[in-house]
C-alpha cells in the first residue's frame, strides 16, 4: 500500500502547490460541502466525491473540503485515496490530531499494525486519548508483542479502570503468563462494582480454576449460568470443576451438555470419556467409542504426512544420504501403504548401500504388489537381476 499512497500524496501536493490560498469559503464551496455531507449520509459517497472534486476547482486548499473528501473516501472503503488525503491534511496542519487518528484507524483496518503503532505512539505522546491507547494495545497484540500491548492496556485502565473489554484483553495476556493472582485481583476489584458483569465474571472463574480453587470457581460459573449464559465454555468449566471436586455424576452431565454444543474439542471428548469410565468403573462401549474418537482427532492427516515424509526422503536421496532417506521413505509408506513406489525407493537405497539382501526384500515386496509391464515394475526387475548377478560374483570370489 505504501508506494501507491506516496504517489497519491505527491500528486495531490503537486496539484495544490500552485494554487492561491483563500481567506474564507465561498458560498458555492460551502454549499458543495453541505451537499456532499448530505450525500454521504445517504451512502451516496461516489456522488459526494464528485461534488467535492468539483469544489476543489473553486478552492483547492480549503481544509474543510479536503477533510470531507477524506471522510468520503474512508466511508467508501477507498483506503489508498483516503490515506493520501489524510496525510496531506496532516502535512498542512501537523498539530491536528484528528488527521493522525484517521490515518491510524485506516492502517489498523488494513492490518498494517506496525505502521499504525508508529502513528499511535506519536498521538499518545501528545494526548492520552483512551480509545487510541486501547487501539495501540490491540495493534501490539496483533503484531505479536504482548508485553508492549500490556503497557498500553495499563495506561488505558489508569484512566478507565472499570472497562470490561480492556480488562478482558489484559487478562488474556496475564493468563497466558500464568499470573493468575493478578487476574483475580483485577477482576475481583471490577466485580465489586459490577458483580453481574458477564464479560468479566467468567474470566474471574477461569483464573480461580487455573489457581486450583475449584469450589469458588464452580460458584462463579454457576452464577454465570443463572444469568443466562449456557454457552460451551461455561458448561465445560462447570464440568471441569465438578470433576476436580470429585462430583463425577454432575461433571458428566455438564460435559454431555458441552458435547451437544460442540463435539470438536478433543480435550472435551477425552474428559467425557474419562468421566464416564470413572462413573462406570472401567471399560464399556461408550467410553471406548469416545476414546477412539479422541485418538482419531489427534492423528495427523495421513495424506499430508505421506507427502511431507516422501518429499523429505527424496531430498536426502538426492544428496545420496541413503540411510536417512530410507528412514523417511519408511515413514511415508506407513502413512500410505498403497504407494508402493516407496518400496522400490527403499530397495534402491539399500542397493546403493550394497546391502543386497535388504534391497531384494523390498524389491520383491514391490513385485508382489506392482503392475507387470509398468515402468517401475521393469526398473525393479532389472534391479533384482543386477543384484543377483552381483551376489553371484561375490560368492564366486
Amino acid at each position: 500500500m505504501k508506494p501507491r499512497i506516496l504517489i497519491t500524496v505527491i500528486c495531490i501536493l503537486c496539484c495544490l502547490g500552485g494554487q492561491a490560498q483563500t481567506d474564507s469559503l465561498s458560498i458555492r464551496t460551502k454549499q458543495s460541502i453541505e451537499n456532499a455531507r448530505q450525500l454521504r449520509r445517504l451512502y451516496k459517497t461516489d456522488q459526494a466525491i464528485d461534488t467535492l472534486m468539483a469544489a476543489l476547482q473553486l478552492n483547492t486548499s480549503d481544509p474543510e473540503v479536503l477533510t470531507e473528501l477524506a471522510e468520503c473516501h474512508t466511508s467508501a472503503g477507498n483506503t489508498e485515496e483516503a490515506f493520501g488525503w489524510w496525510v496531506m491534511l496532516s502535512t498542512m496542519q501537523p498539530e491536528n490530531l484528528y488527521f493522525q487518528i484517521a490515518q491510524a484507524k485506516l492502517l489498523y483496518r488494513e492490518k498494517a499494525y506496525e505502521e499504525c503503532i508508529n502513528i499511535c505512539r506519536g498521538i499518545t505522546a501528545r494526548d492520552t486519548i483512551p480509545d487510541i491507547l486501547a487501539m495501540t494495545g490491540d495493534a501490539y497484540m496483533l503484531a505479536g508483542k504482548a508485553d508492549s500491548a500490556l503497557v498500553y492496556y495499563n495506561r488505558f485502565l489508569d484512566i478507565k479502570p472499570f472497562h470490561a473489554r480492556v480488562i478482558s484483553k489484559k487478562a488474556d495476556i496475564l493468563l497466558a503468563s500464568k499470573k493468575y493472582d493478578e487476574v483475580l485481583e483485577m477482576t475481583g476489584r471490577f466485580l465489586e462494582q459490577e458483580p453481574d458483569n458477564m464479560t468479566v465474571l467468567p474470566i474471574h472463574g477461569l483464573a480461580l480454576h487455573l489457581s486450583k480453587k475449584y469450589k469458588p470457581s464452580l460458584e462463579v460459573f454457576e452464577k454465570q449460568m443463572s444469568l443466562g449464559d449456557s454457552t460451551y465454555s461455561i458448561r465445560y468449566y462447570l464440568g471441569l470443576n465438578h470433576y476436580m471436586l470429585d462430583n463425577i455424576i454432575q461433571a458428566e452431565k455438564e460435559f454431555e451438555k458441552a458435547y451437544q454444543i460442540d463435539s470438536s474439542d478433543v480435550l472435551l471428548v477425552y474428559q467425557l470419556a474419562d468421566t464416564k469410565s470413572r462413573r462406570l468403573y472401567g471399560k464399556n462401549k461408550e467410553t471406548e467409542r469416545l476414546y477412539e474418537k479422541a485418538l482419531k482427532m489427534l492423528e495427523p492427516d495421513p495424506v499430508m504426512m505421506h507427502n511431507i515424509y516422501g518429499s523429505r526422503a527424496m531430498s536426502f536421496h538426492r544428496a545420496e544420504d541413503f540411510r536417512t532417506a530410507i528412514r523417511y521413505y519408511e515413514l511415508s509408506y506407513r502413512y500410505n501403504p498403497k504407494n508402493i513406489s516407496s518400496l522400490s525407493s527403499i530397495g534402491y537405497c539399500y542397493e546403493r548401500l550394497k546391502e543386497y539382501d535388504k534391497a531384494l526384500d523390498y524389491y520383491e515386496r514391490y513385485i508382489k504388489a506392482g503392475k507387470p509391464g509398468s515402468k517401475g515394475y521393469k526398473f525393479v526387475e532389472e534391479s533384482i537381476a543386477y543384484i543377483k548377478q552381483e551376489k553371484f560374483m561375490e560368492e564366486a570370489e
